[in-house]
């Protein structure tokens, strides 16, 4: 039976113009791609989990590919890292079926949302966070993200771009946490719309300024008016943290 290769692989963001291949840009995706088809001595294309915005980054997605040479599972990821630039990093590989199909088969993805909570921003964490000096909330924006919860029709929360068949989507975790001074904010869902992580969290945000109250989510979510939830985050603080197969 012929198989894939699967990979989990890193990035930052910040270094690349998205995962989604592009004529000129250096995308994850072109990254990856030359390396592999240096590696495999033929073209060689990958299919991910999610295409990931510019700027936004990545603990662990997940790649699959046909190998063109018989190298063991455990030596791609070493084998293929010699040919990245250090902002990419191939984790780990596995074998998988010919059939895998790492975004129809994925059942949860699991983003995470960093905010800085700090009089002045920092140099250090800046590609990595979204520095919000307001006071936050966190009882309210708490309340308004369980509005969100279950499956509902995400539509005020999608920035127009990418045409999709329904725009309901089941939101199974939102949690809302601080640790020192970051604000943590993780999702969990069956898919996500385009930047619908991002709009989500600037809504919270929001509300955890007072600027829209958490009752008012319910009312957002009804309309499905984009123009009536919070601005879109900044893509800087936005982790893809897992795919849950």
């Amino acid at each position: 039976m012929l198989m894939q290769i699967r990979l989990t692989v890193a990035y930052d963001g910040g270094a690349f113009y998205g995962f989604q291949r592009q004529r000129e840009e250096p995308t994850v995706q072109s990254v990856l791609e030359a390396a592999l088809s240096e590696l495999n001595r033929a073209p060689t294309e990958v299919r991910g989990a999610g295409r990931t915005d510019s700027g936004v980054h990545a603990r662990e997605q997940v790649v699959c590919f046909f190998p063109s040479l018989p190298i063991p599972e455990e030596r791609w990821p070493f084998a293929v890292n010699q040919r990245l630039p250090a902002e990419l990093v191939v984790r780990k590989a596995d074998e998988v079926s010919d059939h895998f199909d790492p975004v129809r088969q994925a059942k949860w993805k699991h983003y995470r949302y960093v905010i800085l909570q700090d009089r002045v921003p920092s140099p250090f964490t800046r590609r990595f966070v979204w520095h919000v000096r307001d006071h936050l909330d966190l009882c309210e924006m708490r309340k308004a993200g369980k509005r969100m919860l279950g499956a509902q029709d995400f539509a005020a929360f999608q920035v127009a771009g990418r045409p999709v068949r329904h725009t309901v989507r089941n939101l199974r975790l939102l949690w809302v946490r601080r640790k020192g001074k970051y604000l943590l904010i993780d999702l969990v869902a069956d898919g996500f719309l385009y930047k619908m992580a991002r709009s989500i969290v600037g809504t919270l945000v929001e509300v955890g300024r007072g600027a829209i109250l958490e009752t008012d989510v319910q009312r957002i979510l009804r309309e499905k008016d984009r123009s009536r939830a919070g601005p879109t985050a900044p893509a800087q603080g936005l982790f893809l943290m897992r795919v849950h197969y």
